[in-house]
């Protein structure tokens, strides 16, 4: 089986930039949605879903590549958007550390 390495986030610097643009198509798509912190859990749990799919589509049924990625996207576009909620809850900007 293929071994992947973590690369450092050395390709970083378009990551924010396609983290945006999914913000924006999911925004799009849905609009500004107000959830329970357990719902917006579900939503993340079913990208998270759909990308062991494309990665098991990619490794073992010949699936497209930028399948994947897109995917990992959706999921990391989402796990910023619940980390903002935290750092902003209450109306009080947490570092976030």
């Amino acid at each position: 089986m293929k071994q992947y390495t973590d690369q450092l986030l050395r390709n970083y610097t378009h990551i924010p930039y396609q983290i945006w643009n999914e913000h924006l198509r999911q925004i799009k798509k849905w609009g500004i949605q107000t959830h329970t912190m357990f719902e917006w859990l579900t939503y993340i749990t079913e990208e998270l879903g759909s990308l062991a799919k494309a990665i098991s589509g990619y490794e073992y049924r010949n699936g497209e590549k930028q399948r994947v990625i897109d995917e990992a996207y959706q999921v990391a576009t989402l796990a910023i958007k619940i980390a903002e909620m935290y750092i902003t809850q209450d109306g009080v900007n947490l570092k976030g550390d």
